[in-house]
């Protein structure tokens, strides 16, 4: 029997689509199926996996470690620092400092934010069509450069996943507990602004543990200077009995709101 958690698509509700660059594709859809078909090579059996959503199963392009190196002049703050830094009265970086540019997080690099990530035990990839994957135990982060700097940042995707044997029932709950739990840490990295962190945490909190279920249960907000999609849990399941494996993920995706303006 196959699990109820579809693959999400993208959505984004009453907001109109941008001129440049087009809406990404949600990761968690993706995310799952790159853990089935992992599972399925092992052997592990047939897939039975549900969706509502329209992400492509095509096999991702070939990943390449990712060794940006910070453009920041000497002495000059890291964007992307610790929370400490970050929430800091003396820190550099004000919450309310424009972006870089349209479309791009402010006071966040990316080569700031993936050496930050590395300090914390990440490992991060990238890929040209996921683009920047770090991922460290079941907390997973991915990262769109924006398109017309690419060492700024247009989006961060925060999620969680959970794999068990069977339909592994108690998963949803798991994957959405890893990004509750892993959320307060990371979030910070991206934005600045303490309120606003509040608010999409608070977001996140109520709408990522729900189910998938298309279009329908898309939930997005905006918050300061960012838009947020989520798409809920989604899962599937490979082989029969025994030897049958699960995977569930979620996922809050933070947008520069500018990009869509």
């Amino acid at each position: 029997m196959a699990n109820h958690y579809g693959q999400p698509g993208p959505q984004y509700g009453g907001y109109p689509p941008p001129p440049q660059p087009p809406p990404r594709k949600s990761r968690a859809g993706l995310v799952v199926v790159g853990i089935v078909a992992a599972l399925a090579i092992a052997g592990t059996g047939i897939i039975l996996a549900t969706g509502n959503g329209d992400d492509s199963a095509g096999a991702p392009t070939a990943t390449r470690p990712v060794d940006d190196k910070p453009t920041e002049p000497a002495g000059s703050p890291t964007p992307g620092g610790s929370p400490t830094a970050a929430d800091s009265p003396s820190a550099k970086v004000s919450p309310s400092a424009p972006p870089a540019c349209k479309g791009c997080f402010p006071g966040v690099t990316v080569s700031g934010l993936v050496n930050t990530l590395k300090s914390k035990g990440y490992r991060c990839t990238e890929d040209r069509i996921l683009g920047i994957e770090c991922d460290k135990g079941n907390l997973e982060i991915g990262i769109d450069r924006a398109l017309s700097d690419k060492n700024s940042v247009e989006s961060v995707d925060f999620g969680g996943r959970a794999t068990g044997k069977g339909e592994f029932p108690q998963g949803p709950d798991r994957a959405f507990a890893t990004l509750k739990a892993g959320l307060p840490g990371v979030l910070p990295l991206a934005v600045h602004d303490a309120a606003v962190r509040q608010q999409i945490t608070a977001f996140t909190t109520q709408h990522a543990g729900q189910a998938n279920g298309g279009p329908s249960t898309v939930k997005e907000a905006r918050f300061g200077v960012f838009r947020l999609s989520i798409h809920g849990v989604s899962g599937a399941t490979v082989g029969r009995g025994a030897r049958a494996s699960s995977s569930f993920s979620t996922s809050v995706t933070v947008y520069a709101a500018s990009a869509f303006e």
